[in-house]
């Protein structure tokens, strides 16, 4: 018979299950899909890339199933980090590049529905594989 873990270490596990997953699904889409996939797609409200939602609900879809809903905070959270280190390498990277000039709101405003959208498809993954965990918790 297995001792269930205590629900902090559900949640480290479902934490570094989800991180490492993101990062081997993002690797691998880069690797196995096809380029017009992958592609960016611009609209009048920023850039969008549908892929990487996806990519996040599925890999936290991972830890919610692993941690139930007590992930929520940790996928948002997770998500929200991913954004602010992209960000700030794009503003770095703006900021190193004299010929070229955006302005940090302009990073902001073009990439403010994308980051929402991450964090949205963040959410409905966990809840999802919240779910499967609540059900297969209850067969037990």
């Amino acid at each position: 018979m297995s001792h269930a873990r205590p629900p902090w270490q559900r949640l480290v596990m479902a934490t570094a299950a989800a991180m490492v997953s993101l990062l081997i699904a993002s690797w691998l889409v880069g690797r196995i899909l096809p380029t017009a996939w992958q592609d960016v797609v611009q609209t009048r409200w920023g850039f969008l890339t549908p892929v990487s939602y996806f990519v996040t609900a599925a890999c936290m879809g991972l830890g919610g199933a692993l941690a139930g809903h007590r992930f929520l905070i940790v996928a948002v959270g997770l998500t929200l980090a991913v954004w602010i280190a992209t960000l700030s390498v794009l503003a770095g990277i703006a900021g190193s590049a004299s010929d070229i000039a955006y302005p940090l709101d302009y990073l902001l405003r073009t990439n403010a529905l994308s980051a929402t959208l991450s964090v949205v498809a963040a959410a409905l993954g966990t809840w999802l594989g919240a779910l499967w965990y609540a059900r297969r918790a209850a067969r037990r």
